[in-house]
């Protein structure tokens, strides 16, 4: 079967539709669940995974890059609940966590300005320059997120497989219109997809594992993983840390090599071998 992410506007009835289509297609729907096994996972306190999504990053959080610690593991426990696959997600940057998968079907839902002004004044009970003035925020917000930690832009179609406009359609219709896609033969999960997603899976537990460590975690090295062989490039100021990072690489669960071609800053990059025994 397949992945679906909502993206949408505050009050935009994406929850709602995450329901529906759930009793569709019998599907699971997630939300702040991730964060919860995340919190859990990682021993953190649950308030400070949501003030990371809820609050855009400022100057301070650029500087130290800890919005992307805590993005790091959120991104790992979404990639740990799709791998039972039939999920739908409609929490925060699903269609930028999950990119890359072939079997997710990113989904933008729009709705019209003034349904989701209304929804804002019956359900907060605010009047209408409250409700106007809290939209404003929440999509401002919502898009500087996106912008300063993907540098992407919210609203950009391409970041989607499907865009629907509420506007002229019920939800049965959007519903309808959202399964037709997902049960099309592009987004069923196949042996290629499983891998694709096993490899970013491990991608971002390694990731997880050196952001964990604050002797190592904001060293400017990428990671790739191709079938459990982990390649490691990038650049450290001694031997020490190179070493260190390469043992907690290889400690990580599913890692089966470790190909280190990290550099010393005075040094030409090195090539070798740290394997499970």
């Amino acid at each position: 079967m397949a992945v679906i992410t909502i993206s949408r506007g505050v009050k935009s009835g994406g929850e709602e539709l995450a329901e529906l289509l759930s009793e569709r297609l019998g599907y699971d729907t997630i939300n702040r669940e991730v964060i919860s096994e995340c919190s859990r996972k990682y021993n953190i306190i649950k308030s400070d995974l949501l003030d990371e999504l809820e609050e855009t990053p400022g100057l301070w959080h650029r500087l130290t890059r800890e919005h992307g610690r805590q993005l790091i593991y959120i991104k790992c426990a979404l990639l740990n609940a799709i791998k039972q696959d039939n999920i739908i997600y409609y929490g925060h940057a699903g269609q930028l966590f999950l990119a890359g998968i072939s079997n997710v079907l990113k989904l933008r839902l729009e709705a019209p300005r003034e349904e989701r002004i209304q929804a804002v004044m019956n359900e907060l009970n605010k009047e209408y320059d409250e409700a106007v003035e809290y939209i404003n925020d929440v999509d401002k917000h919502r898009s500087r997120w996106v912008k300063l930690l993907y540098d992407e832009d919210w609203h950009d179609p391409s970041l989607y497989d499907l865009v629907i406009n509420s506007q002229n359609m019920s939800r049965d219709t959007i519903c309808d219109l959202v399964v037709t896609a997902v049960k099309s033969k592009g987004f069923q999960t196949t042996e290629k997809s499983i891998r694709r997603l096993n490899n970013i899976s491990l991608e971002c537990e390694v990731k997880a594992a050196i952001a964990t460590d604050d002797k190592i975690w904001d060293q400017p090295i990428t990671v790739v993983c191709d079938d459990g062989v982990v390649t490691l490039r990038g650049t450290v100021k001694n031997k020490g840390m190179r070493d260190m990072i390469a043992e907690t690489v290889s400690q990580v669960k599913g890692v089966k090599s470790c190909d280190v071609r990290i550099g010393l800053t005075s040094d030409p990059i090195p090539k070798g071998k740290y394997d499970h025994e």
